[in-house]
């Protein structure tokens, strides 16, 4: 499994910031704070999978205050739910 610094390295490629950098941000919260924090999930997803996606998580979801954090994960089921009710039902 891929690391902190490999998240940093990636981090640094695509959006020229580091998890430190992202500290002050997610800790004030609020809707940009979430928004960044999607942002750079979807883009780790997109590079390297669940390999980069964890340790970020691991590193920056505590962060968060608890209203942000409550924000991300209803978004995060909603999105699971939709994708699950897009899929095709199998035939009978």
């Amino acid at each position: 499994m891929l690391d902190i610094d490999d998240v940093d390295e990636e981090l640094q490629r695509g959006f020229g910031l580091s998890v430190n950098a992202l500290g002050p941000l997610l800790t004030a919260g609020g809707d940009a704070a979430e928004m960044k924090f999607m942002e750079c999930c979807r883009y780790l997803w997109q590079a390297e999978g669940a390999e980069l996606i964890e340790p970020f998580i691991e590193a920056v979801f505590n962060k968060l205050p608890d209203k942000s954090r409550c924000v991300l994960f209803q978004r995060m089921l909603t999105i699971v739910y939709l994708a699950q009710d897009a899929e095709p039902t199998p035939p009978e």
